[in-house]
């Protein structure tokens, strides 16, 4: 089939393989400008609190998800850059499928806060449940940070 010709059969799988360019650019916006220029200074993380269902936001939010109202500035709050491993898999190979050593990925549900993060967690067992354990996150040194997610390195066991 080329592409020019018309799928007339809907059983019939259409796909090609190959490459294809997609830049894209992901703005942080104020709520992300404001967590990020936090996290430049500080060894925190930032959340925010509605201020109608009391839901704790991490990463912070100008509106509350659940009921929609604005979220003030004064409702913001420090948080510890620490929380708990809700889920993990252990990958074993890269996004090409070539084998690579292995590395734990968690979902990691932050103190304080009604959120989570996904974050590399760096130990030396790939064995062990780590289901419920604490853990902080070790970011890099405050004059390398750049305001972005890549300013977390990893997490370790607290």
């Amino acid at each position: 089939m080329t592409f020019t010709e018309k799928p007339t059969d809907p059983s019939k799988k259409l796909g090609w393989r190959g490459d294809m360019q997609a830049d894209y650019f992901y703005p942080n916006g104020q709520s992300g400008d404001r967590f990020f220029k936090h996290l430049m200074k500080f060894d925190t993380f930032m959340a925010c609190k509605c201020p109608e269902c009391g839901m704790n936001y991490f990463p912070p939010r100008l509106y509350c998800e659940e009921c929609f109202v604005e979220i003030p500035a004064e409702n913001w709050k420090e948080v510890p850059a620490s929380g708990t491993v809700r889920l993990y898999t252990v990958a074993k190979m890269n996004a090409e499928g070539d084998p690579m050593a292995p590395k734990i990925i968690a979902l990691i549900d932050i103190d304080e806060t009604d959120g989570a993060i996904l974050g590399v967690l760096k130990v030396d067992k790939f064995d062990k449940d780590y289901t419920g354990i604490k853990v902080k996150a070790v970011l890099r040194p405050k004059d390398k940070r750049e305001g972005t997610l890549k300013d977390i390195l990893h997490f370790e066991l607290a």
